[in-house]
C-alpha cells in the first residue's frame, strides 16, 4: 500500500466512523475541509482513477474533487416509508407509512475492466433497495426499480443495523456480495450473506441487485445468531467478510468471525468461518482492514470488550493483528476436517462441524477432497465453522473506544491509523510482528489540523483531507529525531525534517535519517578553512560518514551560502570566484550569478568557458579543511573536490580537462560530462555532429535559425562571417551565442526554393557541415472559410493551403489592425477627431502542413477595420489576397427576452410545440449549426433560424433548472464568446387554453380524412357481406356440437352429484369424534409446529440442583404474579432489536402456560396490554389493530380465546366441523388424487384442480381381510391409485372413527393380492415390474398390476426384508412428493407427468399464475369444482351457523371481549361502526376460527392431507370474506373461490352481521359471570400445564435481556419501592448462580 499522506476525515458529533487514505501529492498544501449542513455523513468513498470523493449521507450524495470542492449532489431521500410495508409504498395500504429518512447503507464504485462506470448507492428506505448512480453527477439516476421484488430489498432497513458489500468481476458478470445484519421488522427470510447479480443477463430473468438464482447464505433462525458485520474485502479469488455474532452453540456470548467463500462460487458451497480471539477479553469487532506488512497480507482488527452476554460494546478497545496466511490455513483446516474426517481431529475431538441450524453434517469423503473440489460442491457440506479460534494478543489498547482503523506503508514498515470515538487520531508503527510493544503512539487532535470542534458545532459535519505527515514544523535535527514520528527523518543535504521520499538523495546512504534507525547521529560542523592541511582521519569513523560530510560541505554549507544570496528579497548577486555578496552587477573577477528576482533581459548574456549561472555548479576545484563534532568527539580532515560537470558543458570542453581529473564525456540519456566511474552507458571518443533547428524556412527569411554542437569557436569573432544555410549567409546574433557549443543566426531572404546543409567555418581552421538539410519553403493559402463573422470574435476558420509548417513557429496567428476615434472639444473649437490605431492577434491551433485552424479576434464595436492578415514568422499574406474578398465584421447578433413585457416572468408553454426567440442580425454573421441552445438541463434542439427569429423545440417533459430555482431557463450560446439567458419558461400541461389556429386546422383535416374512412368501409362492407354469411352459418354449426358436448358433461356431473349426496349422508356419521384431550389441544394451538413444546417436555436438571432451581422458579412465579414486574417485563422484550416475531409468539405462550391457573389475573393483563397496544394504533391507523400477530399481547389473545372456547368446541361447533371434515376427505378420496402433483379431480381450489381426464373405474371393491375366519370387509378404491393410496383407503375404512394416532402407519403394513390357496403376490409402489419410458418412471397401481374387481387384499406386517424398500410416498406426510424428486437419474409420475417447464421467477409467478389459470380454467371445468361444492355445501353451512348460532347464546369469553372492544372504541372516541367491526373479526373469526377451520387437527385427532387442505383453505377463505363489511363484488377477473360462492357469501354476511348486533344489543354485565368462568377453567385444566418448564423457558429470556430488564425496573419508580429489580436477581441468583450485587 503506497504511503497516505493526506487523510480523508469525517467531522461529526463522533467524528472518526470513517477514515479513507488517499494518493501522496499536495503535500505542502494546508488542510483542506468542505463543510456539509444538515447531513449526518454515513459512508465515504474515494474513486482511485479520478481522485474524487463521494460521501453517502442521511438523504443526501455529495460528489467533491481532490481538493474537496463540491461538484454534485443529489438526494435520496425522506421517502414516505415504512418498515412494515412492502414497496411501492401505497398510503391507502400502508396506513402507517410516513415521512421517513434515508441513510446510507452502501456506497461502493461499479467497475467493468477497472474502468469505473457507476455508483452503487443503498439506503434505509423501501426494504434497502439500491440504485446506480452517474459518477460525473450524482444527482443522475442511471438504473432504480420503481416496483421491486423481494430478492431486490439489499440493505438493512433500520439505521443501527450493519450492512457491508464488496463488488467483484466473474466471468465478465459483476456481482456483489453483501452482508446484512439482522433487522426485526419488515420481510422475514433475507439471508445475512447474499451474492447479487450488478446488470441483468439476458439468459436469466433475474433484474438488478437480485439475489435470485446466486447464492445465499440459509440460517435457520437468524434472530438468535444475530450477526452485526464489521468488514466485506476481496483477496486472491476469496471474498471475507468480518462480523461478530452469537455463539449458539457455545456459552451463547457475542463472538468475532471471519468468513471466506469463493468470489465464483454462486451456491456457497465454499462457505466456511473461523472464530477470531483477542487476548484480554475483547470480543466485539469494530472495525477492519486488510493491510500488508513486511509485504504480507495481514488483517487489522479494532476489537471492543462486549457487555456482558450482548452485542453492546464497552469503551474498552484493543488492536489485534491475523496474517492472513494463518487465517486462511485454519479456515483450510476447518474445511478439510470436514470434508474427509466428519470435523473431528486424531483425538476425536469435535474441531469443525455445520452452522447456522442448516440439515447437513460433516462427512468422510476422500482425502483428496479439498483438492479436487478447492470452492466445494453439490455433495460437500456448507456453512462450515471451525470450532477452533485464530488467536493474537493485543498489540494496541485504548480507551475510549476505537472505532475505525487504515494502514500505510512508510520507509518499508507498517503504519497502522486507528481513530478513536472522541476524534482523535493515533498513529503506530510496527518494529515487529504482532508480539512488539508499539513503538509510537502520537495523537492529532481535532486543533492539530486547524480545526476546533466546539460544542456549537454539533450540527455541522465536514470532510476534511489533512496531512498525516507534519514533518516541517521541526526545526532543527534532534527535534526531528526525537519526536519519534514514523513518517519524518533528517535530511542532511537540505537540512530539513522531512519524509523519505521528499529528500533528494534519499536512497543514498546516511543522506537521510529514520527516527527509528539505530545510527540517529546529528552531525555539527564546528570549524571550516579552505586551507590545505594534512589529512588525519579517526579509525573509529565510517568512511560513508566522511563522504557524507564532505558531499553535506559542498551542497550546502558553500551552497547555501550562495542560495541565501541570490534568494534575498534584495537585488543582491554572488560573486563566485570572490565568494563575496555585492548588489553591482559586476564582479572584481568577473564570475557572477544575478538574483532570482533580478530580470537580466530575454537572451542570455555573453560568458567565458568556465562561466557559471547556478549556485550548484559553481565551483570545480576545491580545497579545505574541517573540524567535526559527531557525539561529543572532535574530528579534522583536509581535502580537494573537483567537480567535472562544472565548466564542461560542451563535449569538446570536457575532453581538454587534464587527464588526472578523470573527467569523460558520457553518452546516456541526458549526455555530460562526468567523472569515469560514475559513467555506467559508456563513454565517447568523437564529439556528436552539430544539430539545427528549424529545418525550413520562408523565402523571405527573417527567422532565427539555432545550430548547438561542440568546437564552434572560443569567441563571437571566430564565427561571426562563417556561417551559411543551404548556401545563403546567416547572420549570428552575439547576444545569442554560446562559446563552442552554440550559435543562433539570422536568416537572409533567397529568391528561389533550394535545399542545402549548415556550414559553419571557424576562423581559417577547416569547415564544419551539418548531416541535417535545411530548405527554403514557399508556402501558400488556397481557402478560407467563413468569410465572415461578428466583432465578438470567436468564429473558427478553417484555412487550407500548402507547406503551412514552415519556420519556426508551431502556431501561426490572426492579426487585425484597427482605429478607434476619440472626438475631443474645446471652447474655441467645434470638434476634432483623432484615431488610435491597434493591432489585436489571435493564435492558431491545429496547424499542420495542410490545414489549421484559426479564431477571429475580438474588435470593439466603434472600431474601425483598417487591415486583415495571417501572420508565419516573417510572411504576411493579406485576406483579399487569398479569395479577392476580405474577411467581413458584422454586428453582433442579439436575442430578446421571451417574455419582453416582465423581464423574469416565465412563459408557459405547451408541450409538443416550438419556442420562438426574436432577434435581430442573426443570420448576418453565422449559421444554425453555430447555435446551440439549452433549456434547463436538456437541450433545445434548433429547427429555423433566420434573420429575426431563432425556433428550437424543446424535451416533451419539463427539464429540470440548473441553479436552486423551480423553473428551467432558455440559454442559447451563438459562439464561445455571445451567450444570453432568455429567461424561465414553464410548461403548461392543462386543457384549458383555447385552441390555437393549427389546431383547427388539423381538426379539420383529421374529419375529412375520417368521412373518407366511412365512406370506403361501406364500399367493403357490401364486398364482404357474403363472405360473413358463409363464417356465420360456420359458427352455427361449431356452436351446436360445443352444446351437444356441454351438455353431456354437465348431465353427467350432476348425475354424480346427486348419487353423491345421498351415499355421503348414510356414509359421514360413523363412530364417536375422536376429540384431542385439552393437554394436546392447548400444546398445538400455543406451539403450532413445534416439536418438543414445553407441555410434552420435563425439567431436566441434575438432583444436586433440582431443589435451589424450583425455589428460584417459584419466586419467578411470584414475580410474573406482579402486575408491574410482568408489564415492565414485556415491554422490555419487545423493545429489544434481537427479540424477534417467533420469540414474542413463544413468551406469550409460555406466560399463558405460567400463568394457566390464574386466568383471570391472565384476563386483566392482557386487557392493560391491549390497551397500551390501541393507543399506538389509534395515534396511526386504528382499523390495522390485531390484525397481525406482531406482538406478545396478540399471541396472548389467541391463546385466551383458545383457552375459553374449548368447550365450545366440543359441545357445539366440534361434530359439524368433524363431519365437514370427513365429506371433505371422502369427497377427494372417491376421485383420482395425483401423489406427485398433489392435484385431485374432487376439490374446490383451482390451483389442486387435477384438469386432465383420467381413465379410472371408480367402483372398484376390494374384500380384506386379516385372518382365516374373519369375515371380509368391502372397501371401494380406485384402479388409479398407488399401492399407499390403497392402504391409506383400507386403514381408513377398518379404523373408522378410531384416533389417527392409534391406528397403524401405511408403510409398516404390506399389502397382498391373494387367489385362491396358493396364489399370494405382494403389491408395492416400486418393484422391478414399473414402467419406465426414457427420463419417466410410474407408479405402480392397481391398474398395473391388473386387480380386478372384488378381488381379496389382506394388510400383513411388512417383512424385514422389505424394510429397506424406498417408499416414494409416506402416508403420515401432508406435504405431497416433490416435482423433479429424483432416483437415479429417473422422474417419477402418477396420472400425469409434471411440467418440464423451468422454474418461473418469483417476481413472475403471479402473473403467470393468472395467465394459466385463464387459459387452462374453461367454463366445462368449473362444473367439477361446481359439483364438489354442491355435494359439501350442506356441511358448510352447518359449521357457519354453529359458529354464528342466534339460537343458542354466544360463549361468554366472546361476549365479553366484545364488550371490551365496545368500551375501548367508545373511551378512544372511535366512533366508526366499520373500525369496531374490524377489530371483532381480527379477534374472533380472524384469529381463532380460521385457524381451526384449517387445522382440524388441533381439534381432533385425524390425518389432513394437501388435498383436504387445499379445500378446507377455500372454505376459510369464504369465512373471511363473509365478516368483511366491503361490498362483496365479483367479476372475470374474481378469484374462483369467490365466484363459487358468490350466492352464499352475501347470506353469511347477514349472519356475521346479525351475531355481531346481537351482542353489541345484549345487556352487558357479564364481567362476573366471565370471572366465575376463568376460576372454573383456571382450576379444571391447571394440571395439564407443565408450569416449572414454562418457568424455566421463561428464565431463559430474562438471562439473555437480564441488563435490560434490571435496569428497567430500577429506573421505575414504583418497581424500586417494590424492590422488583433486588427480586429478580435473588432469582438469577438460585435458577443459575449468577453474581449479582446482592
Amino acid at each position: 500500500m503506497p504511503a497516505a499522506a493526506p487523510l480523508l476525515l469525517l467531522l461529526a458529533i463522533l467524528w472518526w466512523p470513517l477514515v479513507l487514505p488517499l494518493a501522496p501529492g499536495h503535500l505542502q498544501s494546508p488542510p483542506t475541509f468542505i463543510t456539509l449542513n444538515g447531513s449526518r455523513l454515513n459512508h465515504l468513498l474515494l474513486d482511485t482513477h479520478s481522485g474524487h470523493v463521494y460521501v453517502g449521507a442521511v438523504n443526501v450524495l455529495y460528489h467533491l474533487s481532490p481538493d474537496l470542492q463540491l461538484l454534485s449532489w443529489g438526494k435520496t431521500g425522506p421517502k414516505l416509508d415504512s418498515p412494515d410495508c412492502l414497496p411501492p409504498i401505497d398510503p391507502t395500504d400502508c396506513t402507517q407509512a410516513e415521512t421517513t429518512d434515508n441513510t446510507n447503507k452502501l456506497l461502493l464504485l461499479e467497475e467493468v475492466k477497472e474502468k469505473p462506470v457507476s455508483l452503487i448507492v443503498c439506503g434505509t428506505v423501501l426494504q434497502g433497495i439500491c440504485e446506480k448512480r452517474s459518477l460525473e453527477n450524482v444527482s443522475q439516476v442511471l438504473y432504480k426499480t420503481d416496483n421491486p421484488v423481494d430478492t431486490q430489498y439489499v440493505a438493512a432497513n433500520d439505521p443501527r443495523v450493519s450492512t457491508v458489500g464488496v463488488v467483484v468481476e466473474q466471468k465478465d458478470v459483476m456481482l456483489m456480495l453483501v452482508g446484512r445484519g439482522y433487522t426485526s421488522k419488515g420481510p422475514g427470510g433475507i439471508p445475512p450473506i447474499t451474492m447479487r447479480r450488478l446488470t441483468p443477463v439476458a439468459r436469466h430473468s433475474a433484474p438488478a441487485f437480485s439475489h435470485e438464482e446466486l447464492g445465499k447464505l440459509v440460517v435457520g433462525s437468524y434472530s438468535e445468531y444475530n450477526n452485526h458485520f464489521v468488514k466485506a474485502f476481496p483477496h486472491n479469488h476469496y471474498v471475507y467478510f468480518v462480523f461478530s455474532r452469537r455463539d449458539v452453540w457455545g456459552k451463547r456470548e457475542y463472538r468475532t468471525y471471519v468468513s471466506r467463500l469463493c468470489a465464483g462460487d454462486p451456491n456457497f458451497y465454499s462457505y466456511v468461518e473461523v472464530p477470531l480471539f483477542c487476548g484480554g477479553g475483547y470480543n466485539l469487532a469494530q472495525a477492519a482492514v486488510l493491510g500488508y506488512h513486511r509485504d504480507q497480507p495481514t488483517l487489522f482488527v479494532a476489537m471492543a470488550m462486549g457487555q456482558a452476554s450482548t452485542p453492546t460494546p464497552t469503551d474498552r478497545s484493543a488492536l489485534c493483528v491475523y496474517k492472513v496466511e494463518e487465517l486462511d490455513k485454519a479456515l483450510h483446516g476447518a474445511q478439510l476436517l470436514c470434508y474427509t474426517q466428519e470435523g473431528k481431529d486424531a483425538n476425536n475431538m469435535e474441531k469443525a462441524y455445520i452452522e447456522y441450524e442448516v440439515s447437513s453434517n460433516c462427512l468422510k469423503l476422500p482425502q483428496d477432497s479439498l483438492i479436487k473440489y478447492p470452492c466445494g460442491g453439490e455433495h460437500t457440506p456448507s456453512p462450515i465453522a471451525s470450532a477452533i479460534a485464530l488467536e493474537a494478543t493485543p498489540t494496541f489498547t485504548w480507551n475510549p473506544l476505537i472505532t475505525a482503523v487504515t494502514t500505510a506503508t512508510e520507509v518499508g514498515h507498517t503504519i497502522v491509523l486507528l481513530g478513536d470515538k472522541n476524534g482523535r487520531l493515533h498513529k503506530i508503527v510496527f518494529t515487529l510482528f504482532a508480539h512488539a510493544k508499539v513503538a509510537s503512539s502520537c495523537v492529532l487532535s481535532v486543533s492539530n489540523v486547524r480545526m476546533v470542534l466546539r460544542a456549537s458545532d454539533l450540527c455541522v459535519f465536514q470532510v476534511t483531507k489533512l496531512h498525516i505527515a507534519q514533518c516541517e514544523k521541526h526545526l532543527d535535527c534532534h527535534s526531528c529525531l526525537s519526536n519519534r514520528d514514523p513518517y519524518c527523518g533528517w535530511c542532511l543535504l537540505e537540512g530539513r525534517c522531512t519524509r523519505k521520499m521528499d529528500c533528494t538523495r534519499h536512497a543514498q546512504p546516511h543522506h537521510w535519517i529514520w527516527s527509528y534507525s539505530r545510527e540517529r547521529q546529528c552531525v555539527s560542523i564546528e570549524s571550516l578553512q579552505p586551507s590545505i592541511l594534512n589529512l588525519y582521519m579517526a579509525p573509529c569513523i565510517d568512511r560513508s560518514l566522511i563522504t557524507y560530510i564532505f558531499t553535506f560541505i559542498l551542497s550546502y554549507v558553500i551552497c547555501c551560502r550562495c542560495m541565501a544570496c541570490v534568494s534575498s528579497m534584495w537585488p543582491c548577486h554572488w560573486c563566485v570566484k570572490d565568494e563575496l555578496c555585492t548588489h553591482d552587477k559586476s564582479c572584481p573577477r568577473q564570475h557572477i550569478i544575478y538574483n532570482s528576482r533580478v530580470s537580466v533581459g530575454p537572451l542570455i548574456s555573453p560568458r567565458t568557458v568556465s562561466e557559471v549561472t547556478t549556485c550548484h555548479n559553481m565551483y570545480s576545484d576545491l580545497f579545505f579543511f574541517l573540524k567535526v563534532k559527531i557525539n561529543d568527539y572532535y574530528y579534522t580532515w583536509r581535502s580537494s573536490l573537483y567537480d567535472c560537470s562544472v565548466g564542461q558543458s560542451d563535449c569538446s570542453q570536457c575532453r581538454a580537462v587534464a587527464a588526472n581529473y578523470g573527467c569523460v564525456w558520457c553518452a546516456d540519456e541526458t549526455p555530460g560530462c562526468v567523472y569515469n566511474q560514475s559513467c555506467t552507458s559508456g563513454t565517447t571518443d568523437t564529439c556528436p555532429a552539430p544539430v539545427v533547428e528549424p529545418l525550413t524556412g520562408p523565402l523571405e527569411g527573417g527567422i532565427l535559425l539555432t545550430i548547438q554542437g561542440s568546437n564552434l569557436g572560443q569567441s563571437f569573432q571566430d564565427i561571426q562571417a562563417g556561417v551559411t544555410v543551404a548556401g545563403v549567409t546567416c547572420t549570428p546574433l552575439p547576444e545569442a551565442y554560446r562559446i563552442s557549443t552554440s550559435i543562433v543566426c539570422e536568416l537572409q531572404a533567397c529568391a528561389n526554393v533550394i535545399a542545402g546543409p549548415v556550414v559553419v567555418t571557424v576562423g581559417g581552421s577547416e569547415k564544419g557541415e551539418s548531416q541535417q538539410t535545411f530548405s527554403y519553403q514557399n508556402p501558400q493559402l488556397s481557402r478560407i472559410v467563413p468569410e465572415k463573422g461578428p466583432l465578438a470574435g470567436g468564429t473558427m476558420l478553417t484555412v487550407h493551403g500548402s507547406q503551412l509548417l514552415t519556420g519556426q513557429r508551431t502556431e501561426q496567428r490572426m492579426p487585425i489592425e484597427n482605429c478607434s476615434p476619440e472626438r475631443k472639444c474645446s471652447r474655441r473649437c467645434s470638434s476634432a477627431v483623432v484615431s488610435f490605431c491597434l493591432q489585436i492577434q489571435e493564435l492558431c491551433t491545429n496547424v499542420t502542413s495542410e490545414r489549421m485552424i484559426c479564431k477571429s479576434p475580438l474588435v470593439e464595436p466603434k472600431s474601425r477595420i483598417v487591415r486583415v492578415w495571417f501572420e508565419m514568422d516573417n510572411v504576411h499574406i493579406d485576406f483579399p489576397s487569398i479569395k479577392n474578398k476580405t474577411f467581413t465584421y458584422h454586428p453582433n447578433p442579439d436575442l430578446f427576452q421571451l417574455n419582453s413585457e416582465s423581464r423574469g416572468t416565465p412563459i408557459r408553454f405547451k408541450p409538443g410545440g416550438v419556442l420562438a426567440v426574436e432577434g435581430k442580425g442573426l443570420t448576418l454573421a453565422m449559421r444554425k449549426e453555430e447555435v446551440v441552445a439549452r433549456l434547463g438541463d436538456k437541450e433545445c434542439d434548433v429547427k429555423t433560424l433566420d434573420n429575426t427569429h431563432l425556433y428550437c423545440e424543446p424535451p416533451e417533459e419539463q427539464p429540470l433548472a440548473l441553479d436552486d430555482s423551480d423553473l428551467p431557463t432558455l440559454k442559447v450560446s451563438l459562439y464561445p464568446v455571445l451567450a444570453f439567458d432568455l429567461g424561465p419558461v414553464e410548461y403548461d400541461n392543462d386543457s384549458h387554453s383555447s385552441v390555437p389556429l393549427a389546431a383547427q386546422i388539423g381538426l379539420a383535416a383529421g374529419a375529412a380524412v375520417v368521412v373518407l374512412i366511412v365512406l370506403v368501409i361501406i364500399l367493403m362492407y357490401r364486398r364482404k357481406s357474403k363472405q360473413a354469411l358463409r363464417d356465420y352459418k360456420k359458427v352455427l354449426v361449431q356452436l351446436e356440437t360445443l352444446e351437444i358436448n356441454v351438455g353431456d358433461q354437465c348431465r353427467k356431473e350432476f348425475t354424480d352429484l346427486m348419487t353423491e349426496m345421498m351415499d355421503l349422508s348414510s356414509d359421514v356419521g360413523g363412530p364417536g369424534i375422536p376429540f384431542l384431550d385439552y393437554r394436546t389441544y392447548a400444546e398445538r394451538v400455543f406451539f403450532p409446529g413445534q416439536k418438543g413444546a414445553p407441555l410434552s417436555q420435563n425439567l431436566d436438571l441434575p438432583d444436586s440442583r433440582r431443589q435451589t432451581v424450583e425455589q428460584g422458579l417459584g419466586q419467578l412465579n411470584n414475580l410474573l404474579n406482579n402486575r408491574l414486574f410482568l408489564i415492565r417485563f414485556i415491554h422490555t422484550l419487545e423493545a429489544q432489536q434481537s427479540f424477534s416475531q417467533r420469540d414474542r409468539g413463544y413468551v406469550a405462550s409460555l406466560l399463558t402456560m405460567a400463568l394457566h391457573d390464574k386466568l383471570e389475573y391472565f384476563t386483566d393483563v392482557m386487557k392493560t396490554l391491549l390497551g397500551d397496544l390501541m393507543e399506538q394504533y389509534v395515534a396511526k391507523n386504528p382499523k390495522l389493530m390485531l390484525r397481525r400477530t406482531e406482538t406478545v399481547v396478540e399471541k396472548m389473545l389467541t391463546n385466551w380465546m383458545s383457552i375459553c372456547l374449548y368447550s365450545f368446541l366440543k359441545e357445539v361447533a366440534g361434530e359439524p366441523l368433524y363431519k365437514l371434515y370427513r365429506a371433505i376427505k371422502y369427497q377427494v378420496d372417491k376421485g383420482p388424487v395425483d401423489v406427485v402433483t398433489g392435484k385431485a379431480k374432487r376439490t374446490l381450489n383451482d390451483s389442486h384442480l387435477l384438469r386432465e381426464d383420467i381413465d379410472y373405474c371408480s367402483t372398484l371393491t376390494v374384500l380384506v381381510k386379516s385372518g382365516v375366519e374373519v369375515q371380509p370387509c368391502p372397501v371401494k378404491v380406485l384402479d388409479s391409485d398407488t399401492i399407499t393410496q390403497v392402504k391409506d383407503k383400507i386403514l381408513d375404512q377398518i379404523y373408522k372413527g378410531a384416533p389417527y394416532s392409534q391406528r397403524p402407519a401405511a408403510d409398516s403394513l404390506d399389502l397382498e393380492w391373494r387367489s385362491g390357496q396358493a396364489g399370494h403376490l405382494t403389491l408395492s409402489d416400486d418393484d422391478v415390474t414399473a414402467i419406465v419410458q426414457g427420463r419417466w418412471k410410474r407408479i405402480n397401481t392397481l391398474q398395473h398390476y391388473k386387480v380386478p374387481d372384488g378381488a381379496t387384499v389382506a394388510l400383513i406386517p411388512r417383512s424385514q426384508s422389505s424394510l429397506g424398500v424406498n417408499q416414494f410416498y409416506q402416508t403420515g406426510e401432508k406435504t405431497p412428493m416433490l416435482e423433479g424428486e429424483e432416483e437415479e437419474g429417473l422422474r417419477l409420475w402418477h396420472l400425469v407427468k409434471p411440467s418440464e417447464d423451468p422454474e418461473i421467477p418469483k417476481h413472475r409467478k403471479s402473473s403467470m399464475r393468472e395467465r394459466e389459470r385463464a387459459k387452462a380454467i374453461p367454463e366445462i371445468y368449473l362444473t367439477r369444482l361446481l359439483s364438489m361444492k354442491g355435494t359439501l355445501q350442506k356441511f358448510v353451512d352447518d359449521v357457519f351457523v354453529a359458529i354464528l348460532s342466534r339460537k343458542r347464546p354466544p360463549p361468554i369469553a366472546v361476549r365479553f371481549f366484545f364488550d371490551f372492544l365496545d368500551d375501548m372504541a367508545e373511551k378512544h372516541g372511535i366512533d366508526d361502526p366499520e373500525t369496531v367491526h374490524i377489530w371483532k373479526t381480527n379477534s374472533l373469526p380472524l384469529r381463532f376460527w380460521v385457524n381451526i377451520l384449517k387445522n382440524p387437527q388441533f381439534v381432533f385427532d385425524v390425518q389432513v392431507t394437501d388435498s383436504v387442505d387445499a379445500v378446507l383453505s377455500v372454505i376459510a377463505q369464504t369465512f373471511i370474506d363473509s365478516c368483511t363489511t366491503s361490498e362483496h363484488k365479483v367479476g372475470r377477473d374474481s378469484p374462483v373461490n369467490k365466484l363459487l360462492y358468490a350466492r352464499e357469501i352475501p347470506r353469511y354476511k347477514q349472519l356475521v352481521e346479525r351475531y355481531y348486533s346481537d351482542i353489541h344489543n345484549a345487556v352487558s354485565g357479564c364481567y362476573q359471570e366471565m370471572n366465575s368462568t376463568l376460576t372454573e377453567l383456571s382450576g379444571s385444566f391447571a394440571s395439564e400445564m407443565n408450569s416449572l418448564v414454562a418457568l424455566h423457558e421463561l428464565y431463559k429470556y430474562i438471562n439473555k435481556y437480564y441488563d435490560q430488564i434490571i435496569m428497567s425496573l430500577e429506573e421505575d419508580a414504583a418497581g424500586q419501592k417494590m424492590q422488583l429489580a433486588y427480586r429478580l436477581q435473588q432469582v438469577a441468583a438460585l435458577v443459575e448462580n449468577k453474581v449479582t450485587d446482592l
